[in-house]
């Protein structure tokens, strides 16, 4: 094991022989880093260095990085958040491809090497992948991405994103450039919409190969107080979505990404049992922002479910509370 903290200088120069950076953000992590980091020793590719960030955690983090000379260790002195912990890193990497794995996550053993080889062989700026996602009651799902060619042009796919057929997270293989991270709690969204409007061509790889654990206390499996970061985040790039898109497709991007961040926020509100008044503040807000329009928009595009939702909400909010939880019963004994 080592623990030594590199650097940022020590950390750009180690990270110029290596196609591949995979940054390992931490914090206060140790029961599942080391499940994480065997994950990237078990690759199948070697062309590639790990950089592990200590986002000032209360535990050791870096005496958990194996002995191998592709490990960096960055410790930062007091907790900073994803999004700053996104920018320190693409910051420190000099290679020509970035991935993001959490350290309570894993990737499948050829992950890299295949990403790379898609990414290379189509000439593209970023790669997209399934993520088999592991829910804290023990049942695994595949949030995959509808048949399409790949490559295409980063319009489309950016649509694929809005449309939620992609998980719009940091969890994919990106060529780095300019853009950074905006602080926000939900900063993955923002990261993601900001990059892609600066990019050419994307590419997809069908095989799930990212593995997702979905902890009981993570901040996206339960609702507190920093909910409200993700009523702001659209701000964060709709700037983005008006250069990537034009006329009426930039207006129907907007409406888009503004249903879908109202679903998200009426899914934790209505799976909380925990925070009452929270809860009723988020289904108030919510219900005041939901228009007529985007249950249409949501029914047109086929996804009736979140019409459903949104309609349910804005006249019965106790109900659609109800529904949600019994859902969820349902669909945990038929997995």
């Amino acid at each position: 094991m080592r623990s030594e903290a590199m650097s940022p200088d020590q950390i750009l120069e180690g990270t110029r022989t290596y196609k591949v950076t995979v940054v390992v953000p931490a914090y206060n992590s140790a029961a599942t880093l080391p499940r994480a980091l065997k994950s990237l020793q078990a690759q199948t590719s070697s062309d590639f260095c790990v950089l592990v960030i200590d986002d000032g955690s209360n535990e050791e983090m870096l005496e958990l990085m194996p002995d191998d000379p592709r490990f960096f260790g960055h410790r930062l002195h007091r907790n900073q958040g994803y999004a700053a912990v996104t920018n320190h890193a693409l910051d420190m990497s000099a290679s020509t491809w970035v991935l993001f794995l959490d350290s309570d996550d894993s990737l499948d053993p050829e992950c890299i090497e295949v990403l790379v080889a898609r990414g290379e062989a189509e000439n593209s700026d970023f790669v997209v992948l399934p993520h088999k996602t592991f829910e804290p009651t023990g049942s695994v799902s595949v949030h995959g991405i509808v048949a399409t060619t790949s490559p295409v042009p980063a319009g489309r796919a950016l649509r694929h994103f809005i449309d939620g057929r992609v998980h719009p997270n940091q969890h994919h293989l990106f060529r780095p450039n300019h853009v950074r991270a905006k602080p926000n709690t939900y900063s993955d969204l923002g990261f993601i919409v900001n990059l892609l409007a600066t990019m050419s061509t994307v590419s997809f790889e069908p095989r799930p190969m990212y593995n997702y654990f979905l902890l009981s206390d993570s901040v996206t499996a339960q609702l507190s107080e920093r909910i409200w970061d993700l009523a702001t985040v659209l701000d964060d790039f709709e700037g983005a979505l008006r250069t990537m898109y034009i006329g009426r497709e930039a207006v129907e991007a907007i409406h888009r990404m503004r249903w879908t961040q109202l679903n998200y926020m009426l899914s934790k509100a209505a799976g909380d049992t925990s925070s009452p008044r929270l809860k009723s503040d988020v289904y108030f807000w919510c219900r005041n922002e939901i228009r007529f329009s985007h249950v249409v928009d949501a029914l047109r595009t086929r996804q009736a479910a979140r019409g459903f939702s949104m309609a349910l909400a804005r006249v019965a909010p106790r109900t659609h509370s109800y529904a949600y939880r019994l859902r969820g019963s349902l669909k945990e004994r038929w997995l």
